[in-house]
């Protein structure tokens, strides 16, 4: 049975009678989420993120550890997926923003965190697809002027375009460790 809830004016459906199985993928164990080693410049900004794709997870973390071996040849890193469960009623009591597709609203957003270290936005949670790494040579373009002038709808749509997003998924942001608390941890897995 799917629940809807109200996030932004907007309905917004979640399925499993109001809980949701999120997953983060990493190189680095952990017991508690500490959204203070979140990396700037991502997405919705420097915090914590957990997708509804497990394989996306599950490439993220394959990725950073490849990432780190051509650095450190011989590091010993291992990547890990954490699964979680979201209460999705627990989201009223949060200033959440939810983006229901790769729009310009949603690009402008992406384009605003990925150039500011510091998060300058009021949300404690963003809801929406994935600009992942694989964007950046596309937003270095538009950055560049490859699309026209960066504040024009054209250039913004272009990006979207280029960027595939319907082959993007659907990322849940946490700003601060007090929303991050509505994820219940289930479980932690290596990754081969």
């Amino acid at each position: 049975m799917e629940k809807a809830i109200i996030i932004d004016s907007e309905p917004v459906t979640f399925a499993l009678q109001g809980s949701l199985t999120l997953f983060h993928g990493s190189i680095y164990e952990f017991d508690k989420i500490n959204t203070a080693f979140g990396k700037p410049f991502k997405d919705f900004g420097k915090g914590f993120y957990a997708s509804i794709n497990k394989k996306h997870s599950e490439n993220l973390a394959k990725r950073n550890r490849e990432i780190v071996l051509m650095r450190e040849p011989k590091a010993k890193i291992k990547p890990w997926l954490y699964i979680y469960e979201l209460n999705t009623e627990l989201l009223k009591n949060f200033n959440v923003k939810k983006f229901s597709k790769a729009d310009r609203e949603w690009m402008r957003f992406v384009v605003q965190n990925r150039t500011n270290k510091m998060q300058k936005h009021k949300y404690d949670i963003v809801i929406g697809p994935t600009a992942n790494d694989d964007t950046r040579t596309s937003i270095q373009a538009f950055f560049a002027g490859a699309y026209g002038d960066i504040k024009s709808d054209r250039a913004i749509d272009m990006l979207i375009i280029q960027i595939e997003p319907q082959k993007l998924p659907l990322q849940f942001y946490f700003a601060n460790n007090n929303a991050a608390k509505i994820l219940t941890f289930k479980n932690k897995v290596a990754i081969k």
